[in-house]
Order: structure tokens, then C-alpha cells, then sequence
């Protein structure tokens, strides 16, 4: 199945939902795979990772710590995951794995599927219910 940006994905936390949508459309060039093959293109979609993971878990982890969200050290654990994901990935650039490009695509898929469309949104009642 092939996902397409649709509004269904938002959150109504607008600075949260854009960077959902940078990573949306990082996962889209992903998924597109023009010659990402090659190990500087590959190199510069896992550094975009990283930038992400630097910018978006921050304020997110800022946020519900600020909105005191119960389910707060789940949400770190699911995104120190990620981190790994994507230092094993970085790793795994170093020796030009051919099948690398596939396991980011899968991995950026799932994450989107799982964390984003659901374990975000669990959030969401209580950032709503900070901000009343």
C-alpha cells in the first residue's frame, strides 16, 4: 500500500504535526528510492534521521513533560528505539549493506504506523487538556 499525506495523520498540535509531515515526506523520498543506492544519498537520509530525532523528540519529550503525560517514560522508550534503529543503520551504511535502503524504508513505515499513528496519539488528550 502506498501512503499518501492525508489530514487524517494530524494530531490539531500544529508544531507536532509539522514535523510529522517532514517525516512523512523523508519517508516518501525513501520509499521513492531514485538512486538511493548510492552510499552519499543513503548517508544523507540517515543524517536527515538524525536531525530529526534531535529536533522532534525534543520538543516532544519538552512538551509532555511539560503536560505531565503518564505515559511519558513509555514514549522515551519507544524513541531511544528509534535512536538505535538509526545508529544501526549509520552503521550498517559503512559497509553498504544493498538491502539498506529497504530496511530504512520498512523501519520508517512502521514507525509512522505504530508510533506516530498511535502511540502519539495518545497524547493528545492530555496536551488538549493542558492547554484549556
Amino acid at each position: 500500500m502506498d501512503y499518501k499525506w492525508d489530514d487524517k495523520y494530524l494530531l490539531d498540535i500544529e508544531e507536532i504535526d509539522e514535523q510529522h509531515r517532514g517525516f512523512f515526506e523523508l519517508w516518501d523520498i525513501v520509499k521513492q528510492r531514485k538512486d538511493l543506492q548510492e552510499k552519499e544519498k543513503l548517508s544523507h537520509i540517515i543524517e536527515q534521521l538524525e536531525e530529526y530525532v534531535q529536533y522532534h523528540f525534543k520538543y516532544e519529550e519538552q512538551l509532555l513533560q511539560k503536560v505531565k503525560y503518564n505515559g511519558f517514560e513509555e514514549h522515551m522508550a519507544e524513541h531511544r528505539f528509534f535512536i538505535q534503529k538509526v545508529d544501526e543503520m549509520k552503521q550498517e551504511l559503512k559497509y553498504m549493506n544493498t538491502l539498506l535502503c529497504e530496511k530504512i524504508e520498512s523501519f520508517m513505515k512502521k514507525w509512522f504506523l505504530s508510533h506516530i499513528m498511535q502511540s502519539d496519539r495518545e497524547y493528545v488528550q492530555a496536551v488538549k487538556n493542558f492547554y484549556k
